[in-house]
């Protein structure tokens, strides 16, 4: 795809439905928490996926969001993703965030999630954000459908103030387990909604897709894959996962998306491959 040469990671870790990330943001064990953040970072994730998210109640959730964004800032070049689905956590946390790479995790086509949404992204129109292919019926069974939510989200946010290289599309991969043709029909969506919206980003969560079966990180590094020859652009996912990051290379190699091999003679040359 013209203007992308690098599978963007948005780092999936921080997340308080990790049992193990519940304890350390309750304990409020920052060792814990940076050892993860920086993990992350040194492997590759662009953003660090915040989710502080413990059923705690909207107060909770302000100060533990809060809790994390400031040890995130304190990683110069990691990129923080809000992921709430409380509008007023997201407002609360916006302002402390150092990091020139801001992004929103996410807005949808619900009519009440818009609602909300919109308005914040007016005051901070320099914010990425992803969006989901999905609306108050729910996840679309067909392309068609996925593509014409997405239509409308981006010309919302544009109207708001984003440009179109800051919205990042969700087509919302769903478990192969759960029906056969989630992945092709992901597939299908991701093609669509770049030969549709040139401009736009994509990106989705990646270990939805092997939910349910063994040996999941397999899974994960062959769809990342296939997705990435089909136009995907960034991956909320573990960056830390066995070959990862050699699949989303070798992906934008051989499907014409990695100019004269650069990024490719670059990670050969880090693993001491000449």
């Amino acid at each position: 795809m013209p203007g992308v040469d690098k599978v963007i990671f948005i780092g999936e870790l921080i997340n308080a439905t990790r049992k193990s990330v519940s304890r350390a943001i309750e304990r409020r064990d920052e060792a814990r928490i940076r050892k993860i953040i920086g993990a992350q970072v040194e492997n590759g994730a662009s953003y660090i996926d915040l989710n502080a998210g413990t059923g705690k109640g909207r107060q909770q959730e302000k100060d533990d969001m809060e809790w994390l964004v400031g040890i995130v800032n304190e990683f110069e070049n990691a990129g923080v993703c809000i992921d709430s689905s409380d509008t007023e956590v997201i407002r609360h946390c916006l302002p402390g965030i150092k990091s020139r790479k801001v992004m929103i995790n996410s807005i949808s086509g619900e009519e009440k999630r818009i609602g909300l949404l919109v308005p914040l992204v007016k005051e901070h129109p320099e914010c990425q954000i992803i969006c989901l292919a999905m609306d108050d019926s729910g996840i679309p069974a067909d392309v068609k459908k996925r593509v014409e939510i997405s239509g409308r989200l981006i010309s919302l946010l544009e109207n708001a103030g984003l440009k179109r290289e800051n919205i990042f599309i969700d087509a919302l991969v769903q478990p192969v387990s759960t029906d056969g043709r989630n992945g092709i029909i992901f597939l299908e969506s991701v093609r669509a909604i770049k030969n549709a919206f040139p401009t736009v980003m994509t990106t989705c969560g990646l270990s939805n897709v092997s939910f349910g079966l063994p040996d999941r990180v397999l899974i994960n590094r062959y769809f990342l894959a296939i997705a990435v020859a089909c136009g995907l652009d960034s991956a909320i996912a573990d960056p830390l996962a066995s070959g990862i990051r050699e699949a989303a290379c070798l992906a934008e190699l051989l499907s014409g998306r990695d100019d004269y091999c650069i990024s490719y003679i670059k990670m050969c040359r880090e693993n001491g491959i000449r």
